[in-house]
């Protein structure tokens, strides 16, 4: 890999303590040039925009403020210039944040050059590594930020036909990157289709990963009618099951219809069925299954 690819960068430990923090930053992300360290005024700051990871001012935040009081920030916020006087934040942002909690007007940072892709890499990573834990929203949208870049630069290099290992897939990259699983990778990125309100459920424990992914799939307002129906109200429990099979339907359901498989029904209360031994009795008229539906269809149009 490259020597800038903070993702490996982070897997490896230094073992002199005494590293400088802008040599130590630097070679962390291969920023051997154009990076200075200065102090900025807090308010030329400004968080990333597609930030995906939530600042919450709980016990760690205000021990984290307490520790920076006391001992002074031990690191850097790592910024790039966006325009002239502003800076944009790529690494850095609780502690930004734990800054102006103190009081203070003024923080040290890391002033590097990096093009987009390069600084949400800078700031996925450092989350990833910085926090113990990450929500599953956090996750969900890192992995699209990182999938978005990694596309764009793969048909980028598809018109210029160089700069790509063609043999590598972009899941494959995302797998080694994040440590994780081809599987895991597409769960995740299944999580963005979810409305709010049920990513917010996802975060505060209330609703089952893999029964999100399922709701995934259903339209927006399928979706809010879930949400407002199993999580608002509670008037309804959902299990991996239900999911599924409401999953199979999506497109095509009422309120009522979800209501009717919340309660377990198999199908909407709309849906005809045939027993078995009522197809059979027909099955020899037709050539296959599809022969005999094409011929209720056309029974159904010409009934009056």
């Amino acid at each position: 890999m490259a020597n800038n690819d903070v993702f490996s960068a982070f897997s490896r430990k230094t073992e002199n303590s005494g590293i400088s923090a802008v040599s130590g930053l630097t070679e962390m992300f291969g920023l051997s040039v154009n990076a200075r360290m200065t102090v900025l005024p807090i308010s030329q700051l400004r968080e990333k925009e597609n930030h995906p990871f939530k600042v919450i001012e709980d016990d760690k935040f205000r021990a984290l403020a307490d520790s920076i009081r006391e001992n002074g920030l031990m690191q850097p916020v790592i910024v790039r210039q966006i325009e002239y006087g502003i800076y944009e934040i790529l690494a850095g942002h609780r502690r930004t944040r734990a800054c102006e909690y103190n009081g203070d007007k003024e923080i040290k940072v890391l002033v590097i050059q990096a093009d987009d892709e390069l600084a949400n890499r800078i700031m996925i990573a450092t989350n990833f590594q910085q926090r113990d834990t990450q929500l599953p929203s956090e996750i969900a949208r890192s992995y699209l930020i990182r999938y978005t870049d990694l596309k764009g630069r793969k048909r980028t290099s598809d018109e210029n036909s160089t700069g790509w290992n063609s043999d590598e897939k972009i899941d494959k990259i995302m797998e080694k990157e994040f440590n994780t699983s081809k599987s895991n990778v597409y769960l995740y990125l299944r999580l963005n289709h979810l409305i709010t309100q049920l990513i917010d459920a996802l975060d505060n424990k209330k609703l089952n990963i893999k029964v999100a992914a399922e709701l995934s799939y259903l339209t927006e307002i399928e979706q809010t009618d879930v949400y407002e129906l199993v999580y608002e109200k509670e008037a309804y429990k959902l299990d991996l099951k239900k999911a599924k099979l409401i999953k199979q339907h999506s497109g095509e359901l009422s309120r009522d219809d979800i209501i009717d498989l919340l309660e377990n029904q198999d199908r909407p209360k709309d849906t005809i069925s045939f027993s078995k031994s009522e197809i059979k009795k027909y099955r020899s008229k037709f050539t296959s299954l599809s022969d005999m539906r094409d011929a209720i269809l056309k029974f159904l149009e010409d009934y009056k």
